[in-house]
């Protein structure tokens, strides 16, 4: 099986294929495949395609709050600039991650029936998906921050784990 660290990893990877036009994907393993044996031989039901669909489907639900999404758009620009000039990559992850607790916690003070760590989810998705559009080219810069900030945030780790694990996450923000 699969550690969360590397599902992670294949989840936030998947999503750049998602997001990203054919000659900016990586060229590196592809995450695609499902019920294939792990590093320890063992089947598995970690299916990253449905997996990153379903997170796709949770950042899409943000579409539906205008001021929350005009707000990911508005925090994008912020991400872009540090993406472009060349920031650190931990000055990078800093301004990811408190961009995306910010939107978070915003959306769930207008939303008191949202739960906290799929809006998080939702706005990290979106985040990615705005970065994507905007700057292809140079958007894989976020796959080490955003991978990061979901494996250290105790809260969300506790949460994926609690619904059984990535494979189980239901793609509902209620």
């Amino acid at each position: 099986m699969k550690t969360f660290e590397e599902q992670t990893e294949c989840i936030v990877e998947s999503l750049f294929n998602e997001f990203l036009p054919p000659p900016m994907m990586s060229q590196g393993p592809s995450f695609r495949s499902a019920d294939v044996p792990d590093s320890g031989g063992e089947p598995s039901s970690f299916d990253v395609t449905i997996i990153a669909a379903r997170l796709r489907m949770l950042g899409d639900q943000l579409n539906e709050n205008m001021e929350i999404y005009r707000k990911v758009e508005k925090s994008a620009k912020i991400v872009i600039t540090k993406v472009t000039t060349e920031q650190a990559i931990a000055s990078l992850q800093d301004t990811v991650k408190s961009t995306v607790q910010s939107l978070s916690q915003t959306w769930c003070a207008q939303d008191p029936n949202l739960v906290y760590e799929r809006a998080f989810l939702a706005v990290s998705v979106k985040l990615l998906d705005v970065v994507s559009r905007k700057i292809p080219h140079m958007a894989r810069q976020l796959a080490r921050p955003m991978r990061n900030m979901i494996n250290e945030d105790t809260g969300v780790r506790q949460f994926i784990e609690g619904q059984g694990g990535w494979e189980n996450l239901i793609p509902t923000l209620h």
